[in-house]
């Protein structure tokens, strides 16, 4: 690295750890109290005491908030320490709603404390990656959950310099740990990280258990990089008949030693920084772990009600409670970079840790039933580093690729004149007009509805030109934006221009929610149905089946129901109680309710399947009957066959005609209405239609400009996720044997 680079490098270390202090302040300023931040600060209180008074025995013996081990409360007692005693916090349930108040200056101090630690993770981060570090340092929810008095920032803190010491010590010399080994000083400076991981993973689990998640990740990491096919054998003649298998577990000894070793010290380190665990270590990490098996059974976490799915949630979009604290709510950005950079990191084997640690942290958190939100701290930075690899792929290569062709070629426009549009515009322009008043104009028009508050009492104004006259005068400046709430009826029998206030109040709460949902619900639907509908067409289409013509014929029949008949059909057969399936199932077993999300998403995706993968099945048909027969007879004569042959020889042919058909359906699948409609499950299993219905209808409120602000949105998803299909499908480029 040149030294110009190195200084560049230490700019940019700067500039983001200075941006992701900034933030964090300004958060510590304006966010109001949160839930348990008074339990927090009230046991900072109690052992800023027991530190003052020397009293060893009540911070050791002390049950309050038992659950969680001390750390990150003694850093917090110790920050207040200095100052005088306040009047204590009462304890109240941890279910009560969050305290109005706190004694200053003892809250900005802990949330001060909590900020540090915040960017000192971020700096931590930059200096691996200073645009990974960027990322962390403006995503809302690190941002929120690392200033304000929770556990979060310290464990953050120890998680993220545990993994990065790890990842250092295989930057310096590879694996210390195969034959032969690096060098003495590399095998030193190796030696030096990992005890300091060990540590850093010590630190850890005395301040959160979850995010140990990552000392885990390092140890698949670890134990997969040094395996060998076969432990290896000392050099030298090996004994046969008993010696053998003693010299392979000598060899599976020496692979294990330095992994338990390192688990050993951070043990010793977790035991140290835990007082608690003092007197009776077992015993009362036990009762810890126990309380948090049983809280996540609890009536609390039931009745929050977030499905499997929820941490998915809250990746997919910023912090929504808080508007006007955080400046660049781009966690969305910072998701949809991530997976486009999770190959590419993977292909880093110092990083490779990274990957193990996003995905056992998300793995763990889609299973465990408890789904608060600060618990996506766990994940956040393997997430953005690999937003930073994601980034650089996508984004900042092709600039750099396309600006040199720009700096070769320069930037030329060319006008070519093309004298058939002109002869063919005349048989085009009864096809435009028609386009014109039955596709855009409506979609102009609701475009305007949707900037005003429309609704079913103000219908006669907004039909007799009020949509236009209030859009007119709000586009050009002359009325200002009214302030509207989303779902409160206007009493104002005329229409009033609000702006975008309508989409941005719909797409920061629950609309969030049932955006993610329609998305997975789409994705999850319509692989199923390819899925089934390509299986059947290979079936049907291998010699020797018979009936293959009767086959087709019955599997076409549910497409043949109309939706509604058939989501009533299924709605009959997974009724409580009286339905056919759980009259079906022993007097013993009954199935859940349907309202019941898991099952209730269960229940729909089946229905979704048994009247979505016959039109795959008929296009994945079509698409066999065209397949040149010499494909078929040369994989034969090499020898492909199962997998290998579907994967390199079958899919490539299928794929551009399957292509087409699954953007078909996935245009279904996002705008299903019928099945919902029938089956009515709960909160957030809606669609974009059902939801646009149930606000059209005036019945339910009549509330116009709303529906029409999710017709628009819609459309504008739609459109994009097709033109993104399309472009990685090639769908568009036609077939060449067909």
């Amino acid at each position: 690295m040149t030294h110009s680079r190195r200084w560049l490098r230490l700019l940019a270390i700067v500039a983001v750890t200075v941006v992701g202090l900034s933030f964090r302040l300004r958060a510590v300023d304006r966010l109001p109290i949160d839930f348990d931040e008074d339990d927090y600060l009230l046991a900072a209180q109690r052992y800023a005491q027991d530190l003052r008074d020397g009293n060893w025995a009540d911070i050791v013996n002390w049950d309050y908030n038992y659950e969680h081990p001390p750390l990150t409360k003694l850093a917090y007692g110790a920050a207040v320490l200095p100052w005088p005693p306040s009047e204590p916090i009462s304890q109240v349930s941890s279910s009560a709603p969050p305290a109005r108040s706190l004694p200053q200056p003892h809250f900005t101090i802990s949330r001060l404390l909590s900020a540090t630690f915040g960017t000192l993770a971020v700096l931590a981060l930059a200096l691996l990656d200073p645009l990974a570090a960027f990322f962390l340092a403006i995503h809302t929810w690190q941002i929120k959950y690392t200033s304000q008095i929770m556990l979060e920032p310290l464990p953050a803190l120890t998680s993220t310099l545990m993994v990065l010491c790890y990842a250092q010590s295989r930057r310096v010399g590879g694996s210390m740990f195969r034959e032969g080994g690096p060098r003495p000083a590399l095998r030193n400076a190796q030696i030096f990280w990992l005890i300091l991981s060990a540590i850093a993973l010590g630190l850890t689990a005395a301040s959160k258990y979850t995010y140990c998640i990552a000392g885990i990740a390092i140890v698949v990491d670890w134990l997969w990089a040094t395996l060998t096919p076969r432990p290896p054998l000392p050099t030298g003649k090996v004994p046969s008949g008993e010696g053998e298998p003693k010299a392979r577990g000598r060899a599976i000894v020496r692979w294990l030693a330095p992994v338990l070793a390192w688990g050993l010290l951070a043990i010793v380190v977790f035991v140290i920084a835990d007082p608690r665990l003092w007197n009776d270590p077992v015993g009362r990490l036990v009762q810890s772990v126990a309380y948090h098996a049983d809280y996540a059974q609890s009536l609390h976490v039931k009745q929050a009600g977030y499905p499997t799915w929820q941490p998915l949630v809250w990746l997919s979009g910023p912090v929504p409670w808080h508007p006007g604290v955080f400046v660049l709510p781009l966690d969305l950005f910072v998701s949809l970079l991530a997976v486009a950079g999770l190959r590419r990191m993977w292909r880093s084997s110092s990083q490779r840790v990274l990957v193990i640690w996003l995905f056992m942290a998300l793995g763990f958190l889609l299973w465990w039933n408890t789904k608060w939100p600060q618990y996506i701290l766990t994940l956040t930075v393997p997430l953005t580093v690999a937003a930073a690899h994601g980034f650089a792929e996508r984004v900042w290569e092709p600039f750099l690729g396309w600006w040199q062709r720009v700096q070769v070629t320069g930037l030329r426009w060319t006008m070519t004149r093309q004298p058939d549009t002109r002869r063919a515009f005349a048989w085009l322009l009864p096809g435009l007009i028609a386009l014109s008043l039955f596709t855009i104009f409506p979609l102009v028009y609701q475009g305007a509805m949707a900037l005003t508050d429309f609704n079913a009492i103000s219908i006669k104004d907004g039909i007799q030109g009020g949509i236009w006259r209030e859009t007119w005068k709000g586009l050009t400046g002359q009325v200002a934006p009214a302030r509207v709430d989303l779902f409160s009826t206007q009493p104002s029998k005329e229409v009033h221009y609000v702006g975008p206030s309508l989409l941005t109040q719909l797409f920061t709460g629950l609309g969030a929610d049932i955006l993610f949902f329609n998305v997975m619900w789409t994705a999850l639907s319509v692989i199923l149905q390819t899925t089934l509908g390509v299986g059947a067409a290979l079936m049907l289409n291998r010699r020797g089946v018979w009936l293959t013509g009767w086959w087709r014929t019955i599997f076409i029949v549910p497409w043949a129901i109309p939706e509604f008949v058939g989501a009533v059909i299924w709605l009959r057969m997974f009724v409580p109680r009286y339905g056919w399936f759980n009259q079906a199932l022993p007097a013993e077993i009954r199935a859940p309710p349907l309202d019941n999300i898991n099952y209730a998403v269960g229940v729909l995706l089946l229905s979704a399947l048994w009247y979505g993968f016959p039109f795959i099945l008929l296009a994945a048909t079509a698409a066999f009957k065209l397949f040149p027969p010499e494909v078929d007879d040369a994989a034969a004569i090499d020898g492909a066959a199962g997998w290998a042959r579907f994967r390199h020889v079958t899919w490539p042919l299928l794929w551009p005609l399957l292509a087409p058909a699954i953007i078909i359906r996935a245009i279904f699948a996002f705008n299903q209405f019928y099945l919902f409609f029938v089956m009515d499950p709960p909160f957030p299993l809606l669609t974009f239609a059902t939801l646009s219905y149930y606000l059209f209808n005036p019945s339910y409120g009549g509330l116009f400009a709303v529906s029409a602000a999710i017709n628009i949105f819609t459309v504008v998803v739609l459109v994009g996720l097709i033109l993104w299909f399309n472009r990685v499908s090639k769908a568009g480029e036609g077939v060449a044997y067909a």
